[in-house]
């Protein structure tokens, strides 16, 4: 024998929670029965009861006036220990129940029967049962009736599970197809977005460059760094990529290559697509940039990307800041290219972002400050 499973207690108090009737209002199908149970038994009080871990709650009642008392109040407790029909004829004169307070006290009963409520892997949930305030006996005709009533007790329990899982199913299948037809709409959203992005980038790298060879490499890149992001985000469920592992994207190829040390230091912050696609972006054009003329373009340099949410106005707000060092000396560029057109435009007017640079002699810095998109899409489920 296993004695590290649950015990028999605990097997049947999770058998009578998974049918989530527990302090539940009354309702008619339980109250009829418990009123013919009376009837048949000519018995004053009728009960369905439910034996929880420190509690037995009614069900249903009549003729008592309260619908739950403490375990050690419960008579019901000792009947679900043996199966079927239990007959206290005195309970006044049983040992078992002589003290307890119903006996003793209000409501004074002296008579019981019930019938243990048996799920239908063997396990008592409680029990119908008649009770009287004199000693008495029950027939042969009014032990089957409380009988018959407690299996249809029981069928009413396992039908109001059933159509309780019946209307679970039905909900979460409507929250699925929500989220389907959300994702679809994402879908569209996002490739829309994604083919007006390339189409940018087609013009402004064309605008930006002399020659075919120069476009293609330019181009080929922000389309690397574009599909990056895209991957993170596809991979979310929630739409959202990491804003870690975008700047990992585009740093990690200097650390294997020229073992380009760099400095990461921020909360982990998962940004939204409209949010990921232009900061990342972003991202790629600063890491090109220190390549080709900045302190990722000598063994010395160093970059430090520091960031963290704030609060603007009461708005969360990402701040983000970075700052290169121990490169070549900057001078401002004497032309406005796409990364500069991509920082100082894009993000203000997409992303509604404040955005500084400073070309310091001693190294570029880059501030960020965007709002953050905290509206998702798809819906839990």
């Amino acid at each position: 024998m296993d004695d590290t499973g649950p015990s028999w207690n605990e097997k049947r108090l999770a058998a009578l929670r998974s049918y989530s009737i527990l302090d539940t209002p009354p309702e008619p199908e339980f109250d009829d029965l418990v009123r013919l149970a009376a009837r048949a038994c000519h018995a004053p009080v009728a009960l369905i009861t439910l034996v929880e871990e420190r509690r037995q709650w009614f069900k249903a009642e009549t003729g008592l006036g309260f619908r739950e008392t403490p375990l050690d109040h419960s008579i019901c407790a000792q009947a679900i220990l043996q199966p079927g029909l239990t007959v206290v004829h005195d309970l006044a004169a049983d040992p078992r129940f002589n003290t307890n307070p119903l006996v003793t006290a209000e409501p004074r009963l002296r008579f019981y029967a019930g019938v243990v409520l048996e799920t239908p892997s063997g396990l008592p949930l409680g029990t119908l049962c008649v009770l009287d305030y004199v000693a008495r006996d029950l027939s042969e005709e009014e032990a089957l009736t409380l009988t018959m009533l407690a299996r249809q007790v029981m069928s009413q329990l396992e039908l109001r599970r059933a159509i309780a899982e019946r209307d679970e199913a039905l909900a979460t299948n409507h929250r699925v197809e929500q989220r389907q037809i959300l994702l679809v709409r994402e879908l569209h959203h996002r490739v829309r977005n994604t083919l007006a992005t390339v189409q940018a980038l087609v013009g402004a790298t064309a605008r930006t460059t002399k020659n075919v060879e120069a476009f293609y490499r330019a181009f080929s890149a922000r389309l690397a760094s574009l599909a990056k992001t895209q991957t993170l985000l596809t991979e979310d469920y929630w739409q959202t990529a990491s804003l870690r592992e975008m700047l990992l994207n585009e740093l990690r190829p200097f650390v294997e290559a020229r073992n380009q040390p760099f400095v990461l230091n921020g909360p982990s912050i998962e940004l939204s697509a409209d949010l990921a696609i232009p900061v990342g972006m972003a991202l790629h054009e600063l890491t090109a940039n220190a390549a080709q003329f900045g302190a990722l373009s000598v063994p010395q340099g160093r970059v430090e990307v520091i960031w963290d949410v704030i609060r603007v106005e009461g708005v969360r707000t990402l701040r983000l800041d970075w700052a290169e060092r121990d490169g070549p000396p900057v001078e401002p560029p004497r032309q406005t290219g796409f990364g500069t057109t991509l920082m100082r435009q894009v993000l203000t007017v997409q992303c509604r972002a404040e955005v500084q640079i400073d070309y310091d002699p001693a190294g570029l810095r880059f501030r960020l400050e965007s709002p953050l998109i905290e509206h998702r899409l798809v819906p839990p489920y």
